[in-house]
């Protein structure tokens, strides 16, 4: 019998890849079309270390409660094991990927209700602002979803209309901003995305006519991501402020004022090292050169 040949590496790194791609393993991007919220987490160049932080932020500021220590017998505590191991198996993922099949980028569906996404991904950059540092170093943004819809220009008017009714039905004059970015999609056009949430911002009929755009410094950002055939949308506040929850820009004086004040710690301990060099025990003194010249030339002069 012919001996079977044994496969290559490669084969099974595709065979993982094409599996991934068809979502196997994660959400696919199909799962976007329907009312999903989240969050999109652009990458520098490293998918998987932007991940390890994005998941390390979300479980410090979404982190489990610490339980109080069960005191009492061997039995006591066992089944308060027990039954805390069976909570944890029947809880729900909070946190899910959502397979993009892009390049440093990412969707981490939210699968919690009880989690308002916008009021998380703000304490999150409002915290690193106060604090003035910097826990990442591979992720770029962080932007909140809180809608999601297929990517047409009825489908995105109706989700406006449902996501703009918390925000916007009031009393009070508002200005905002409409921010629109498109990512492997030539079917939509930014303009009439624009025109078509602007129409709905500003109804008679829904919403009060005194809603005026602001581009410089709005009240409330509108952000539209489309991603293929998918359109993620939320409101989110401090859009200015927070640099457009741009992490990199949001904490890029920071990280410069730290390199420069390590950098003038290191002349402050190399010039202590210079003077301790330079420092002799006492009655000795340090003869220049010059001096030394001058007490040589009369010697030879004797000489001669």
């Amino acid at each position: 019998m012919a001996e079977k040949q044994k496969r290559s590496k490669s084969h099974y790194v595709q065979n993982n890849k094409r599996q991934k791609r068809q979502g196997k393993y994660r959400l696919g991007l199909e799962e976007l079309k329907s009312s999903k919220k989240g969050i999109i987490a652009t990458a520098n160049f490293l998918d998987y270390g932007c991940r390890r932080e994005v998941f390390s932020l979300l479980d410090d500021f979404c982190g489990v409660e610490e339980k109080p220590v069960v005191e009492g017998g061997d039995e006591e505590v066992d089944d308060e094991i027990a039954k805390e191991i069976a909570g944890m198996k029947a809880e729900k993922k909070r946190f899910q990927i959502v397979d993009t099949t892009l390049n440093n980028m990412m969707f981490i569906a939210v699968m919690d209700d009880s989690i308002e996404v916008c009021q998380l991904v703000h304490k999150i950059l409002a915290t690193l602002r106060e604090k003035k540092e910097r826990k990442t170093r591979f992720t770029q943004r962080l932007l909140p979803v809180s809608h999601t819809c297929y990517a047409s220009i009825d489908d995105i008017k109706k989700t406006a209309l449902t996501m703009l009714k918390d925000q916007f039905y009031t009393k009070t004059p508002k200005t905002f901003g409409i921010f629109f970015k498109s990512r492997n999609n030539s079917s939509i056009q930014r303009d009439e995305v624009i025109k078509a949430v602007a129409t709905v911002a500003t109804d008679d009929t829904t919403f009060a006519d005194f809603n005026k755009v602001h581009l410089d410094n709005p009240e409330y950002a509108i952000m539209i991501n489309v991603v293929k055939t998918a359109a993620m949308m939320a409101v989110v506040k401090d859009f200015k402020l927070l640099c457009k929850y741009n992490i990199d820009e949001l904490t890029k004086s920071y990280a410069s004022k730290k390199a420069e004040e390590a950098a003038a710690k290191e002349n402050v301990v190399s010039t202590d090292a210079v003077d301790d060099e330079n420092n002799l025990p006492k009655g000795e003194e340090v003869v220049s050169e010059e001096k030394a010249d001058s007490v040589v030339e009369p010697a030879k002069e004797v000489e001669a």
